[in-house]
């Protein structure tokens, strides 16, 4: 009897550990936004939040390859107005409204002050999963 009850223990916990190893390799969308600064200019951009497909993030939960979020939208700006100091900043979350609730913060943050915000809209510049 306690060698049934030790094989149905180690069956349901096999079966448990699997289904969440399982769960944390599967690629599921991710959505991102990115804002730009310039210390030298008085301008701060942002794009609208986009959801980019198929991401595994890592086993701590970052988004993979963050800084190549980053360098497309720099080099898009860069194109743009010729500016090369651009500091720019690619935030990410599973969940559309956590990332929402980002941007409105740093929206009211800047407002406030004598920045000017420049929206960049998807038809404008789309962020596009980089090389791993």
């Amino acid at each position: 009897m306690k060698i049934l009850k030790s094989i149905t223990i180690l069956a349901f916990l096999l079966v448990m550990t699997s289904a969440f190893a399982s769960k944390k390799d599967e690629l599921k969308p991710v959505y991102v936004m990115g804002a730009s600064l310039c210390f030298g200019d008085s301008v701060i951009y942002f794009t609208d939040i986009q959801q980019i497909d198929s991401v595994r993030l890592t086993k701590d939960g970052f988004l993979p390859n963050r800084e190549g979020y980053s360098d497309q939208l720099r080099s898009y700006l860069e194109s743009k107005d010729g500016n090369l100091n651009h500091t720019c900043i690619t935030y990410f979350s599973e969940k559309k409204a956590s990332l929402q609730k980002v941007v409105t913060k740093l929206l009211k943050r800047y407002q406030n002050g004598t920045a000017i915000i420049r929206h960049i809209t998807p038809q404008e510049f789309r962020y596009e999963r980089p090389e791993e």
